[in-house]
C-alpha cells in the first residue's frame, strides 16, 4: 500500500494516537516538555527536518515519552541525533548518546515482501527521576509531497510548557496550512524570497485517554508546488493531485500478448458490462496474489501491469493498475481511485487538498452507479468494497485532473439483512438439541468470508460458539456456504449442537433463557438492520403459558419491532422481525441510548406453569 502521510514522516514530529483533554488539577504528570521543530524546503523541493526537544521526566512512566524512532529509506536520510541526561539539580551529565548509539530495525508487515524502510530508535532507561533530557534530531527527505502533521502534545499525561514549529519554504513553492483546536499564536514574514510561518503554543492542557481525538492541538500541512524524484505538481485542490498521480502511472498499463488474448476469450461473447467486470475481476482474484511493494517512490508508482502479469502478484497499486488495464483490453473504462483504508478509520479533510490516502481501489463508471472494485481482495464480489473502503471519500484519477467523490455506504436493506430459523428440542433435564439456518446478506456476510477463507474447520466452530445468541452452545456440526447475487455477498450457514441448561425450572415453572439475542452495535455500522428470526421449540410437554403471547408490536420514527408467539400442544413458535434505519448523524452515545432502547423490547423472556400448577 501507499505509504501514508504519518506513516512516511512520523519520525518528524513522533506522532501518537493522542486525545485532548481539560485541565484537571488531580491529573499526573510524567514528563514536562519544551520543543522547538522548524521544517525548511528548498527550491529543489528538499526538506529538512530539524527538532529540538527538553523534558524534565518524573517518573519511569515518562521515560517512554523519550523514546525517539528516525525512519529511513530511499526518500528519508537521518543526519544527526544527540542526547543528554542531565541531573536538574546540579546539571550534571548523567549520560549521552549520538546517532551510532541507535538501534537499527526493518519496518516492515506479514504481507510486504519488497520494502527500504527502516528506522533507527533509541529507548532512554533510567531508575533515577526526575531526570533532564535533551534531544537534537535532524532528519531530510528529498520530497515535500507529504508534510507530517504537527501535534504539540505527544503523549498522555505530558505537560507542554512551550511547543514552536517554524516552517521556511520559497515564496513561488507556496504552503497550505489547516489549524485545528491550536490556542496560540501564529506569525508569518518575508524575507529575500523566504518565506517563514511560525506556531506557538504555551502551557497546554494536559492529555487523558477518555476524550475525543477531534479535540487534540494539530496542524495540518500541504504544499502549493511539489516534486518526487523528476515528476513535479501542484496540489491547490483535488484536481492537481489526481493530475500528478495519473501521470506518474502513465504508460505502465501495457500487457503481454497471451493476456489480451486470454481477455478477449472470456468476454468477447458477454453483452454487459458488469458481466466483463465480473468475469475479469473474477480472473484477477483467482490467477493474481496481493503483497505490499515499497520502495521509493515506489510507495505512489505502480509496477507496470506486464510486471504483475509476469510474477503475478502485486500490491494495491499494481493490482488496481493490471486490472485497469484488463478492462481497458475488453473496451471498458476504469479509474485508478485512491482512499484512506481501515476498519471504521475517519473520512478525510475533504477542505483541505493533500496526500491523505494509503491505498488504491478502482472505479468504473456506468451510466447508472459506479462499479467499485477492492483488487487487493480474493474473496469480494465485484461491485462490494466491503468495511475497508465503504463511506468514505475517494480520490477519482483520469487524464487531466480527477474529482473527490464517495464510496457506498451499503446502507440499504439488501446489504444489511439477516434470516435465520431455529427448531429447539429441550428434554426433561433442561437441555436442548438446536439447528439453525442462517443467511446473511451484504454487511453481514462479510465477516464469515473471513471465518470460511481463514479459519479452519475447529476455529469456525468456536466463532459461532462464542458469537452465539445464547450462551452456552457447542456446536458439533457446522457448513458454511459462501455465494452472491450480482455485487451482494450472501453467506448461507447451518449448524447443529448443544445448549446445556437452556431453561431454567422452579417447582412451580419453567423458565426460557433469552435466546433471541440481543441487537448488537456492529449490527448497525452501515445505520441499517433488517433481522427476520424464527424459532420452533419444543417443549417436551405441554405447558401452561404465563408470559403474554399476545402479538407485540413496536413501532417509532420509521423503526419497528413484532414478536409473534403461538403455543399448540407442546410446540412454542416465535417470529420476530426487527426493521431500524439510523441516521448517519447520530453520535456514538446517542445511538448505543437507541440499540439499548431497542433491545429492551427486542429480548423477550417465556415464562411456563407446570402441569401441576396449571391444574391446581
Amino acid at each position: 500500500m501507499i505509504k501514508t502521510l504519518i506513516g512516511v514522516l512520523f519520525f518528524c514530529f513522533l506522532i501518537y494516537n493522542s486525545t485532548y483533554a481539560g485541565r484537571k488539577d488531580s491529573v499526573e504528570i510524567y514528563s514536562e516538555l519544551s520543543e522547538n521543530q522548524s521544517i525548511s524546503i528548498s527550491d529543489k523541493f528538499e526538506v529538512t527536518y530539524f527538532i529540538e526537544k527538553n523534558f524534565i521526566i518524573y517518573s519511569v512512566e515518562g521515560l517512554d515519552h523519550a523514546y525517539t524512532s528516525l525512519f529511513y529509506d530511499r526518500l528519508n536520510e537521518i543526519e544527526n541525533f544527540e542526547l543528554e541526561v542531565k541531573d536538574p539539580k546540579t546539571g550534571k551529565t548523567i549520560q549521552k548518546a549520538k546517532l551510532r548509539d541507535m538501534s537499527d530495525a526493518a519496518v516492515y508487515s506479514n504481507s510486504t515482501i519488497f520494502d527500504d524502510n527502516r528506522r533507527k530508535y533509541y529507548e532512554l532507561k533510567s531508575g533515577v527521576f526526575p531526570i533532564e533530557v535533551n534531544i537534537k534530531t535532524k532528519t531530510k527527505t528529498k520530497t515535500n509531497f507529504f508534510f507530517p502533521t504537527w501535534i504539540p502534545v505527544h503523549r498522555f499525561n505530558q505537560k507542554i510548557k512551550n511547543s514552536v514549529l517554524t516552517v521556511t519554504y520559497p515564496k513561488g513553492m507556496g504552503l497550505r496550512y489547516k489549524e485545528v483546536n491550536l490556542l496560540g499564536k501564529r506569525e508569518e514574514k518575508e524575507e529575500s524570497g523566504l518565506v517563514s510561518v511560525r506556531w506557538e503554543e504555551n502551557d497546554l492542557p494536559i492529555q487523558e485517554p477518555d476524550l475525543e481525538e477531534e479535540e487534540d492541538h494539530r496542524l495540518l500541512l500541504a504544499p502549493v508546488k511539489f516534486g518526487m524524484e523528476n515528476y513535479a505538481g501542484e496540489m491547490k485542490d483535488w484536481s492537481g493531485l489526481a493530475d500528478w498521480l495519473y501521470k506518474l502511472n502513465e504508460g505502465r498499463d501495457k500487457l503481454p500478448e497471451d493476456l489480451q488474448l486470454k481477455i478477449h476469450q472470456l468476454t468477447d461473447g458477454l453483452e454487459s458490462p458488469y458481466e466483463k467486470v465480473e468475469v475479469l475481476y473474477s480472473y484477477l482474484q483467482e490467477n493474481f496474489r496481493y503483497v505490499s511493494i515499497q520502495l521509493g517512490i515506489g510507495g505512489w508508482q505502480t509496477i507496470s501491469s506486464d510486471e504483475v502479469a509476469k510474477y503475478a502478484y502485486g500490491d494495491c497499486k499494481g493490482l488496481s493498475n493490471i486490472m485497469r488495464a484488463m478492462l481497458t483490453e475488453a473496451g471498458i473504462e476504469s479509474n485508478y481511485t485512491l482512499v484512506y483504508a481501515g476498519e471504521e478509520e475517519d473520512d478525510i479533510e475533504v477542505d483541505f487538498p493533500s496526500n491523505q490516502f494509503n491505498h488504491v481501489i478502482l472505479q468504473v463508471p456506468t451510466d447508472e452507479a459506479p462499479i467499485w472494485l477492492e483488487c487487493t481482495s480474493n474473496m469480494l464480489p465485484a461491485g462490494y468494497l466491503g468495511s475497508f473502503t465503504k463511506n468514505r471519500h475517494v480520490l477519482v484519477t483520469k487524464r487531466g485532473g480527477g474529482y473527490l467523490t464517495k464510496t457506498p455506504s451499503y446502507d440499504h436493506a439488501n446489504w444489511n439483512s439477516a434470516t435465520s430459523s431455529t427448531s429447539i428440542k429441550i428434554d426433561p433435564r433442561g437441555d436442548a438439541l438446536i439447528e439453525t439456518d442462517l443467511n446473511l446478506a451484504g454487511n453481514f456476510a462479510e465477516d464469515l468470508m473471513y471465518v470460511k477463507n481463514r479459519l479452519d474447520d475447529r476455529k469456525q466452530k468456536d466463532y459461532f460458539n462464542k458469537n452465539s445468541p445464547v450462551s452456552g452452545l457447542i456446536i458439533s456440526d457446522l457448513s458454511i456456504d459462501l455465494e452472491k447475487e450480482d455485487s451482494v455477498p450472501i453467506a448461507k450457514t447451518n449448524y447443529k449442537g448443544v445448549i446445556q441448561r437452556f431453561t431454567q425450572s422452579t417447582s412451580k415453572r419453567i423458565i426460557l433463557k433469552s435466546f433471541m439475542g440481543p441487537i448488537q452495535k456492529d449490527m448497525l455500522s452501515s445505520n441499517r438492520l433488517v433481522k427476520t428470526d424464527s424459532f420452533d421449540i419444543d417443549l417436551g410437554e405441554s405447558l401452561s403459558p404465563e408470559t403474554s403471547l399476545d402479538p407485540f408490536i413496536y413501532e417509532e420514527e420509521g423503526n419497528s419491532i413484532r414478536i409473534e408467539s403461538t403455543l399448540e400442544g407442546s410446540n412454542l413458535k416465535i417470529k420476530r422481525e426487527i426493521d431500524l434505519t439510523f441516521s448517519a448523524d447520530l453520535e456514538e452515545d446517542q445511538k448505543s441510548d437507541l440499540i439499548k432502547k431497542f433491545n429492551s423490547k427486542a429480548v423477550k423472556t417465556y415464562i411456563f406453569l407446570k402441569p401441576t400448577t396449571a391444574n391446581n
